[in-house]
């Protein structure tokens, strides 16, 4: 169940993004580029991130390296197609809180994300995290459909929604400013610096 939860995720936002592609009239060359380059780079981020996170001990996946690694995938797209970058950002920002929640949906059922002991029970922070990003991914495509989606304004939430939620984890038993804060906030930082050069395709 778990491996098939991790393939449901990724193949849900690379699919869903194939099809607003499509629907946007993206040029095939364009769409079978970006999905190699996002697919290649989100999987880069999470295994170095999670090589990181470990202390150069183990190799794993981490989720924010993945988010970081399709937003520039998305950036250096921009730079290459300059005429479907608005469509680029659309498509992937839509569906990272969907790949997100189901990947949260595995963390649940493998139980290898901790929470915080409350009254001598784990805080349940797996399905915490699912439900909230799933209904932000429900959301977003209720705002697509009013035509009042903004691809910058969904990830800056995905980013401080993560950055919060984290507080709710076993890690900071020990630590108040966790691996996966530190990441979120380097992320926050390249998303202004991406803001500032492409504005008007994100908002």
């Amino acid at each position: 169940m778990y491996i098939f939860l991790i393939l449901l995720a990724g193949f849900s936002g690379i699919g869903g993004a194939c099809f607003e592609l499509h629907k946007a009239k993206v040029s095939g060359q364009v769409l079978g580029f970006s999905i190699m380059l996002n697919f290649c780079m989100g999987i880069y981020f999470a295994v170095m991130c999670g090589y990181f996170s470990s202390g150069l001990r183990t190799i794993k996946c981490d989720s924010t390296g993945g988010a970081l690694g399709m937003i520039l995938a998305c950036f250096i797209m921009d730079r290459i197609v300059p005429g479907a970058k608005k469509d680029i950002y659309r498509a992937y920002f839509l569906f990272m809180p969907l790949v997100y929640g189901i990947g949260k949906l595995a963390c649940a059922y493998k139980g290898c994300c901790g929470g915080l002991s409350i009254h001598g029970e784990r805080f349940p922070i797996q399905m915490v995290e699912a439900i909230s990003f799933i209904v932000l991914f429900l959301i977003s495509v209720y705002l697509v459909k009013k035509d009042f989606f903004k691809p910058g304004i969904i990830v800056i939430i995905c980013t401080v929604l993560k950055f919060l939620l984290d507080f709710l984890r076993d890690t900071h038993e020990e630590r108040f400013i966790s691996f996966n804060q530190w990441a979120c906030l380097v992320t926050l930082a390249i998303l202004l610096c991406i803001f500032a050069i492409d504005r008007k395709a994100l908002f």
